[in-house]
C-alpha cells in the first residue's frame, strides 16, 4: 500500500475492540434516562455521532446533558475497561509505529481522556501518537470533516493532503476523510463492506504497511 506522511486513526473498532465495552456504556447510559438499549444496535451506534443515536432512540432532548454525563462516567467504569480488548495485531502494530517514528494521531468520537486511560491500562505505547482529537475538541462530528481538519491543524501538517490517510471501521469515517480531502482506508475485519473507489479496504492494521 502507498506510504503516507501522516496516519490518522479512528479508535473504537479500529485500533481496539471496544464493542463489548460500548454495549455496556450505551445500555447503562440509556437506562439512566429511562430507555432500553438493544445490544444488537451497538455496532451501528458506535459508528454514528452520539447525538444521532440519541435521536434514533427518540430520547427526551431535555435529558441530553444528563445522558452525556452518564456516557462519560460509564466509559471509565471498571466494567467498560474490562470489556475492552486488543485485536490480534494491535500491540505489534503500535510498537511498529513507535519504533519507526511514523507520524500518527487518533481522531475519534470518543473522549480523549478515556482513550488515553485505556491505552495506558492495556500497557500500549501512548507516545506512538502525536495528537488526539475527540468529541470535546470538535464542533462537528464525523461524517463532517471538522475532526480531521482539527487533527491537521494540531499536527501542524503543511504537506499535500494526498499524503495523509484516515483509517476507520465505518462509512462515516470514509465520508469524513473524503470531505477533508485526505485518503480513506476502511478496515473491514468481518467483510461487511464492498469495494469502492471512495476508500481502500483492508482487513487488519498490518496491511497498511504491506
Amino acid at each position: 500500500m502507498k506510504k503516507y506522511d501522516l496516519y490518522l486513526f479512528d479508535f473504537d473498532g479500529t485500533l481496539l475492540d471496544t464493542i463489548p465495552a460500548l454495549e455496556y456504556v450505551f445500555t447503562v447510559s440509556y437506562a439512566a434516562i429511562g430507555l432500553k438499549f438493544d445490544p444488537k444496535n451497538t455496532i451501528e451506534f458506535s459508528r454514528i455521532p452520539l447525538n444521532v443515536g440519541y435521536e434514533k432512540m427518540h430520547a427526551d432532548p431535555k435529558k441530553w446533558v444528563e445522558f452525556v454525563k452518564n456516557i462519560d462516567k460509564s466509559l471509565d467504569d471498571i466494567e467498560s475497561i474490562k470489556r475492552t480488548s486488543l485485536y490480534e495485531e494491535t500491540r505489534e502494530f503500535l510498537d511498529y509505529l513507535k519504533r519507526n517514528k511514523i507520524r500518527a494521531g487518533i481522531v475519534t468520537s470518543n473522549n480523549v481522556k478515556h482513550v488515553k486511560e485505556v491505552l495506558l491500562d492495556l500497557d500500549l505505547p501512548i507516545d506512538a501518537f502525536e495528537l488526539f482529537i475527540g468529541n470535546k475538541e470538535c464542533e462537528h462530528f464525523k461524517p463532517h470533516p471538522d475532526p480531521i481538519h482539527k487533527a491537521l491543524k494540531a499536527s501542524k501538517y503543511t504537506g499535500e493532503l494526498s499524503s495523509v490517510v484516515y483509517i476507520g471501521d465505518g462509512m462515516n469515517d470514509t465520508i469524513s476523510a473524503n470531505a477533508a480531502g485526505v485518503d480513506a482506508v476502511l478496515i473491514d475485519r468481518n467483510n461487511e463492506f464492498t469495494e469502492s473507489d471512495k476508500y481502500q479496504r483492508i482487513h487488519n492494521l498490518k496491511e497498511l504497511f504491506n
